[in-house]
């Protein structure tokens, strides 16, 4: 679990670039960008073995999404 907030009123907000492995890289996608996030790549199958993903949430935050695929 990962949880992501605004600044709120004790710190500046700032935006992050986090790199997360999760079940199923395709739908964890179109739910992302179905929940407002903008696409950055789309699922592609890496030569290092992760399907990974990359979107863009409404904070500015970088997010690639992968699922181990080999090792």
């Amino acid at each position: 679990m990962v949880m992501v907030s605004d600044g709120g009123g004790i710190r500046d907000a700032g935006t992050a670039f986090l790199y997360v492995y999760v079940e199923d890289a395709d739908r964890a996608y179109r739910d992302a960008i179905g929940a407002g996030a903008v696409s950055v790549e789309a699922p592609t199958t890496m030569p290092y073995g992760d399907r990974r993903a990359t979107v863009e949430d409404t904070w500015g935050n970088i997010w690639q999404i992968a699922t181990r695929r080999r090792d």
